[in-house]
Formats: structure tokens, C-alpha cells, sequence
């Protein structure tokens, strides 16, 4: 069975002054420099140096912040102290601690969505985070293939896959996802949605297109492909999706499970939906974000990967003005924590167990914001806006003074968040 890398979230300047190659170019791969400063680590960390002078400028494609400096949309992945971010032409990687870019890889061809990742509003559409296995980085972007002679020009999910280290570029598999001559790429969706040793999973989805590709990891040969279908995540050798290919009613979704390797369905489950996601958590569980097709109510399903059974049920939101449950992080460990409507719950990732929830009235304790959950903690702010910690196991206080900042992603060696100036940047580990 091969290690799955499932995404949790581009290149340019740096805002240290340190100079990198434009998004568009293609230098050759960049070593990362020999001599690199002595860093602080924790797992998990508990505060982080926000104090004048600390922290590392990355590029602006990073994320995006709205007038209010909290962070609406993210294109980025990290890895121990290295940030992976994907742009609509580019796979970069920049090492957090010093600001520099490490290498970038173009993506060739021309951007099907150019403007994507430049509005300062929550991003719905756009690529999301690379994905980053042991040994490849890989990234997804819409590309406009022109017009050759009499063959009309046509958009691709593109995908780029580069050494995690060094930058070779491995490959770039570019798969067709409309046969519309007339069709663009505006607000689609581009997701590699995990990296193993037997497959790169990879999707597309834009108004009625909606395609899923299953790619060999050491060529970018198509393994299989289907329409009508957006991977969500990996279960072993069982991948499942939301399934838009419902016979009975064109205005349903499905979730369907898939064999990683053959594309052969295996099993269908929380049928009758009119909106449906799969929600990144430990594989043990497929979680399901649902809005029920005839009563509008909204659900948190937790489904049996090798049979689709339903294991648990949560209700949320109750009538049609509902279209999701909520909003859940998984912690890489063993926590799901869930935010619907002011509540925020922790669950047991393995066995969909209540563990605690807040607001608690008997403690006088209410609900934080939460920006990412990592190895056992949350993160977020108070609702006087200060940075906090959390046990993501029993829901406590773990830190809360001079925490210095409220990141969205996390590594032992930094968190990213946005600056005052809604700018990206790293802050390293304090303790």
C-alpha cells in the first residue's frame, strides 16, 4: 500500500528584498544554500517570534488577506521549512526561515485563469495547495492550449511534478477537460488531491466540467480518467469523490469510491445530495460535508472507506438556506475539529467519537476562531482577536500568552500567516 500525501494549501518577490525569479520563468533548479541559520523547532509549537525584525517576507502569490489582515485564501503547503506555492504559471518552493527561493518550475503553456489569485476576496475557485509526497511536489493549474490550424483551442487540467528538493521538473501531464472551443477557465477549481508511490490524483472543476485523473508518479502517464467526477481523498487504495453522474436526477450528487489504480468503481454512498464534499481527515474514515437533495439540511457523514456504510451522522444547520455543514481541519494525527454555526467540536478522527465542544457554559469558556489544526493543536484567536493554542484532544487552553501569532499553516520550524499589512509571512518557531 503506498503513503498517501493528502493537501491540507507562488512564486515572485520576497518582501525581505531578496531577489527570485518572476513566476513565469524557468531557471535552472536552485540548490538550497549550504550555510543556513540555527532554528528553534517544537511539535507542536506553542508560540512563534512575531516581535520586530523576526520572520521572513515569501512571495506575494503565497495568500491572500482582505482589509482586515485575515488570511481569505491560501496557495501554499508547508513542509518542515520549506513552503511550496503554486501560481497560475509556476510550482515554487521558498525556505520559510531566510525568505529565499529555493527553485521554481514554469508550467508550460498558457494560464487558462491568469487573474485568478489576485482578488483580496475569499477564494472559492483557483488552484488549490500542491501536494508534497516523499519525493515529488505536484501542483494543478488550468492551461488555454491554443488553436492549431483547424483544431479550435481547448483547456487542460495541467499538472507539474518536481523533485520536492531540488526542483527537477519530473514531468507536466496536460489532460482535456472540455470539448467546448468556447470555453474558458474562469472560477475553475484545480486540486492535486494526493501523491503516493502508485498515483498522482489530480481534478478539475468549473460550472458542468468536471474531470478526475489518476497519473503515473514517475512519468505523468494517464493511468485512467473520469468525467463527472472530483476526487476528495484517499483511503488506502480507495479513493472517493463527489460523483456529479447521478441517472436519476441531473441536479444530485453521489459520493462515490474508486480503485486508486483501475478507476473501477467499488461502492456509492450519501445518495440524493444536492451538495457534496469530502472533507481531508484520517483515512480511517471517509467525512462527508452534505446538504440533503429533499430537506435542505446540512450533515457531517462518517462512511466505512471499504464499503461506504454510514458509521455516523451529524446534523447541522436545519432547512434550504444551508449549503454545508461547516468548516473542519484535521490535525495530521488524530483530531477533526468541526466550526458550525459558533460551535466548535473536536471529534475522534478514527472513530467519529465526540471529544469536546465549545461554547461550555458550566466553564465559562467560549469558542475561539480556529485557523489550522497540526500535530494535537489549533490555532486562532480569541474573540478580543489575541493568538491562542488549544489542546485539539481535549479542547483546553495550551497556550495563550505571547503566542505572537495566529498562523493558518504550521510546521515544527514556523507558522505562515499575514503581517499587519495583509502581507505573507513565515514566523518562526518560538518555543
Amino acid at each position: 500500500m503506498g503513503t498517501a500525501i493528502t493537501v491540507a494549501g507562488c512564486g515572485g518577490g520576497t518582501n525581505d528584498g531578496t531577489a527570485s525569479a518572476p513566476s513565469g520563468s524557468a531557471p535552472a533548479a536552485q540548490q538550497p544554500a549550504s550555510t543556513e541559520p540555527a532554528a528553534t523547532t517544537a511539535d507542536p509549537p506553542t508560540a512563534f517570534d512575531a516581535g520586530a525584525g523576526a520572520g521572513a517576507g515569501l512571495p506575494a502569490e503565497a495568500l491572500r488577506a482582505n482589509v482586515a489582515g485575515s488570511v481569505v485564501s491560501t496557495f501554499t503547503t508547508l513542509r518542515d521549512r520549506t513552503a511550496y506555492i503554486i501560481t497560475p504559471t509556476a510550482l515554487n518552493a521558498v525556505d520559510v526561515l531566510t525568505g529565499r527561493q529555493k527553485w521554481t518550475v514554469a508550467v508550460a503553456g498558457k494560464p487558462g485563469d491568469p487573474y485568478n489569485q489576485s482578488t483580496p476576496f475569499v477564494n472559492e475557485t483557483g488552484p488549490r495547495p500542491p501536494a508534497v509526497g516523499d519525493k515529488l511536489a505536484v501542483g494543478a493549474v488550468p492551461v488555454l492550449m491554443p488553436e492549431q490550424g483547424t483544431t479550435p483551442s481547448y483547456i487542460t487540467l495541467s499538472v507539474v511534478a518536481a523533485d520536492k528538493e531540488t526542483g527537477t521538473k519530473a514531468w507536466q501531464a496536460d489532460i482535456k477537460v472540455s470539448d467546448d472551443q468556447y470555453a474558458d477557465a474562469g472560477n475553475a477549481v484545480t486540486q492535486v488531491v494526493a501523491v503516493t508511490d502508485k498515483a498522482v490524483v489530480a481534478s478539475y472543476s468549473q460550472d458542468e466540467d468536471h474531470v478526475t485523473a489518476a497519473l503515473d508518479p514517475a512519468t505523468g502517464k494517464t493511468l485512467w480518467q473520469r468525467k463527472d467526477y472530483v476526487a476528495g481523498s484517499l483511503h488506502g487504495d480507495v479513493l472517493v469523490g463527489t460523483d456529479f453522474n447521478v441517472p436519476e436526477n441531473s441536479s444530485m450528487t453521489q459520493a462515490t469510491a474508486l480503485d486508486l489504480l483501475t478507476g473501477q468503481q467499488k461502492w456509492i454512498g450519501a445518495r440524493e445530495s444536492y451538495g457534496l464534499t469530502m472533507v481531508q481527515a484520517d483515512p480511517a474514515l471517509v467525512v462527508a460535508n452534505r446538504t440533503d437533495y429533499g430537506s435542505g439540511h446540512s450533515f457531517l457523514l462518517f462512511l466505512d472507506p471499504a464499503t461506504g456504510a454510514e458509521k455516523a451522522k451529524i446534523e447541522g444547520a436545519r432547512g434550504f438556506g444551508s449549503q454545508a455543514y461547516g468548516d473542519c481541519l484535521y490535525d495530521q494525527q488524530s483530531v477533526l475539529t468541526c466550526e458550525e454555526d459558533g460551535v466548535l467540536t473536536g471529534y475522534d478522527a478514527k472513530t467519529a467519537a465526540k471529544l469536546w465542544s465549545l461554547p461550555d457554559q458550566a466553564t465559562n469558556r467560549v469558542a475561539p476562531s480556529v485557523t489550522v489544526a497540526w500535530h494535537g493543536a489549533l490555532y486562532g484567536k480569541t474573540q478580543g482577536g489575541q493568538p491562542i493554542v488549544l489542546d485539539a484532544k481535549t479542547g483546553k487552553d495550551l497556550s495563550t500568552e505571547n503566542v505572537g501569532a495566529a498562523p493558518v499553516l504550521v510546521s515544527e520550524y514556523a507558522g505562515i500567516g499575514a503581517d499587519q499589512d495583509g502581507a505573507p509571512k513565515a514566523y518562526p518557531v518560538k518555543k
